[in-house]
């Protein structure tokens, strides 16, 4: 069984009772738990959560994981999350795409013993470094977009919720 613990400042989460649920061949089970800094200081409390079946199925329960997360910490009104969520969504798959290139990119420069001569080295090379202008385009495309929809405090708490979400996740994979 794939453990991955995650982390909820969410107040709604930190008052509900542990769960167990079985749905397909998707199985949870929560845990009350407390987070600790580098140091060993308790900073929070939070829910480790065991994830079990298909990657599909983990994908989705992480998806509306982030979703309650997302919406809790930037603290969204109904008006605001109807209307942030799909140009959100559609945000977060284009920058999955140019990520996902990105490591195909990666996979070939991995391989470079293999390539024959410094002009198809030099090729994947530019198609790197396109990768990162792509994904700084489609950073100030959103940002104009978001901005938009929402005030600037949340759009500040957007990114900053981005960035709290992807560590809490890299510390929850790390301490597996």
């Amino acid at each position: 069984m794939r453990l991955l613990k995650l982390a909820f400042a969410a107040s709604s989460l930190m008052t509900a009772a542990p769960l167990s649920a079985q749905m397909g061949n998707f199985r949870i089970d929560t845990a009350r738990t407390v987070i600790r800094d580098n140091s060993g200081n308790v900073v929070g409390e939070g829910f480790e959560v065991r994830m079990e079946g298909s990657f599909e199925s983990r994908h989705d329960k992480l998806k509306s994981q982030k979703v309650a997360y997302f919406s809790n910490n930037i603290d969204l009104t109904p008006r605001e999350a109807e209307r942030f969520w799909p140009v959100y969504n559609e945000y977060n798959n284009r920058r999955e795409t140019i990520s996902q290139e990105r490591n195909k990119i990666l996979r070939r420069l991995s391989n470079v013993e293999n390539m024959e001569n410094d002009k198809d080295i030099k090729a994947v090379l530019d198609n790197y470094t396109a990768s990162f202008e792509k994904e700084t385009e489609l950073f100030r495309q959103y940002y104009q977009k978001f901005s938009e929809i929402l005030p600037p405090k949340k759009v500040v708490r957007l990114y900053i919720t981005e960035e709290q979400f992807k560590q809490m996740l890299l510390r929850s994979i790390r301490y597996q």
